[in-house]
């Protein structure tokens, strides 16, 4: 067989998934496999489906099983970031249609060959995720990135491919939002980080509020024939506060959107003029503004659109702060779904520790005394 090389470029799915072909699809190595990294590495080379992406130019995407997006290096993707915006628009279709996946960022891109047997590889790569997914591909993981191989996510490629076409049917009728800016507002919120969740998530509040007020304060108008009245509703003078207010006592907009929008823009004035890190709750507005003004620009567009495929990555229980530094009340308990585990390797102050080791007065912690009033 003749060695064909087709240049790629390949973007990684998160959080981690392997993307089957279909239900006889398996993966299943055993943990000594895994430790020995003698599993089906093969298999992680390999193509899943094939998908119209619509891409700049008419040809198609594929899914790898190792959980890969992965795109023909187009003349349009050369020299640019286009690919970046490409791969977030098919990510924020899929969302939509109801799969969780985040939002990629520049260096989550790889370089990569496929050849005619559908068979793929990363030759670049350039961030940690990336990192991992040709480690694994190369039976170069070490033991605790590898465990991440062991009864893995597994989802069927049509059930993705079935998301983004649905989603695509919304995010194609809003010309004027971002998509890396709508997936990514999820995807900061779920990563702790309340300030760029705001930021995004009112970028794209304020693109999705553009495009309600054209097709319907705007559009009114313009049956109207007062003189210059369609000039003033069309000018610019009109800011976020005036549109809510105008759509709201027009009827395109609840009293629940109007709600969430208000706690979301008092939160950005507070980021922005003062430097205040928005709560959970205000960053959580904001998300369910975006969600909220997606439904009422599908409803003008006629679109289908679900609010559940995406008020269902909104917990309603969130603890208000990052893992690390959430403590539970001393009668709840914590269970620990353990499967497996290993020793760990032990440290100067550990029981069993025996040995010499480095020590220096100045790094060796003492007892503190009790404060004197």
């Amino acid at each position: 067989m003749s060695e064909i090389n087709i240049p790629i470029l390949i973007a990684n799915f998160k959080p981690f998934r392997l993307i089957s072909r279909d239900d006889s699809d398996v993966w299943s190595p055993s943990l000594e496999e895994i430790n020995n990294s003698t599993y089906d590495y093969v298999k992680l080379h390999r193509t899943s489906r094939f998908f119209n992406a619509h891409l700049p130019k008419p040809m198609p995407a594929c899914f790898g099983f190792d959980g890969s997006l992965i795109f023909p290096f187009i003349k349009e993707f050369k020299n640019d970031n286009l690919v970046v915006e490409e791969v977030n628009r098919i990510l924020a279709s899929i969302f939509i249609g109801g799969v969780y996946v985040e939002s990629i960022v520049p260096l989550d891109v790889s370089r990569g060959i496929m050849n005619i047997t559908g068979y793929y590889r990363h030759s670049s790569t350039h961030s940690s995720n990336s990192n991992f997914h040709r480690a694994i591909g190369e039976c170069d993981a070490g033991s605790l990135a590898s465990i991440r191989l062991l009864e893995p996510e597994i989802i069927n490629a049509d059930k993705i491919i079935s998301a983004y076409n649905y989603g695509h049917k919304v995010l194609s009728k809003l010309p004027t939002l971002s998509p890396s800016l709508f997936i990514g507002a999820f995807t900061y919120y779920k990563q702790h980080q309340l300030c760029e969740a705001l930021a995004h998530a009112w970028i794209s509040i304020e693109q999705i509020l553009e495009f309600i007020w054209k097709e319907t304060i705007v559009e009114d108008a313009k049956s109207v024939n007062i003189h210059k009245r369609r000039k003033f509703i069309e000018s610019q003078q009109w800011n976020s506060s005036h549109k809510i207010e105008m759509l709201f006592q027009n009827k395109f907009l609840c009293e629940e959107s109007y709600s969430f929008l208000s706690k979301a823009r008092f939160a950005r004035n507070d980021f922005i003029h003062k430097g205040l890190t928005p709560s959970y709750e205000e960053s959580h507005s904001a998300l369910m503004s975006l969600i909220l003004l997606v439904e009422v620009a599908s409803k003008i567009n006629e679109v289908d659109f679900d609010r559940a495929n995406l008020d269902k990555n909104l917990s309603d229980n969130t603890k208000h702060c990052i893992p690390q530094t959430f403590t539970p009340k001393k009668n709840e308990k914590k269970t620990l779904n353990v499967k497996y585990w290993r020793e760990m390797k032990k440290i100067p102050g550990d029981k069993g520790w025996e040995g010499e080791f480095e020590s220096y007065p100045d790094i060796t912690l003492s007892a503190i005394g009790a404060s004197e009033d």
